[in-house]
């Protein structure tokens, strides 16, 4: 991957933050709903056994609406924590979580979500996502190799509309959605069940 690729991702970056930042607190409220109602219309969620949720930050779609119906169907629920070798997820209930680093809620602890663990389905953030599943991050790279130690999990990225874009530029370790949901619709590149 060259300059010119990284210099792409930098400035789309910046762009679709600023964007991202400009939105109301009521707009965030009302898209994140429109987004989580889509999101449990989904029969690939519906028959998770588990989902991994994020604690949004800097205007991120709230999967908390999501994250309720999978605790009130007696479902685990998992959040990722930053560890020495990247992300690992626990076990928790979203009331349990506290700063951790960059100041991004984290569970204190919990049971960590084995790898090869049957019927997940992963939530996750995004500042772009192209209608391939391409998924343009923070730039650390920590979503990544966490899916990459879960293949036969379900990643469901979330998103605004505005953060759809045309294309994104990939590289060998960018690890795909196998859809991304909006308040306007859902983008399934991959038919599956957790």
């Amino acid at each position: 991957m060259g300059k010119d690729h990284a210099d792409t991702k930098q400035t789309l970056r910046r762009r679709m933050r600023a964007a991202r930042a400009s939105l109301s607190p009521d707009l965030v409220a009302e898209l994140g709903a429109a987004v989580c109602a889509r999101l449990l219309g989904l029969p690939s969620f519906l028959a998770s056994r588990a989902v991994v949720a994020y604690a949004p930050i800097d205007n991120e779609v709230d999967p908390s609406a999501a994250v309720k119906a999978t605790l009130a169907a007696g479902k685990a629920v998992y959040y990722p924590r930053r560890a020495p070798d990247g992300l690992e997820f626990l076990e928790s209930d979203p009331a349990w979580l506290a700063p951790g680093r960059g100041a991004i809620p984290e569970p204190l602890d919990g049971s960590p979500l084995s790898a090869g663990t049957e019927g997940v389905v992963f939530l996750v953030p995004g500042v772009a996502f192209d209608p391939r599943g391409v998924r343009l991050g923070r730039g650390a790279g920590c979503y990544d190799r966490a899916l990459a130690r879960h293949p036969t999990a379900l990643r469901v990225g979330l998103a605004y509309e505005m953060q759809v874009v045309p294309s994104l530029p990939e590289a060998t370790w960018d690890v795909p959605m196998d859809a991304v949901v909006t308040e306007a619709r859902v983008l399934v590149r991959k038919e599956t069940s957790p």
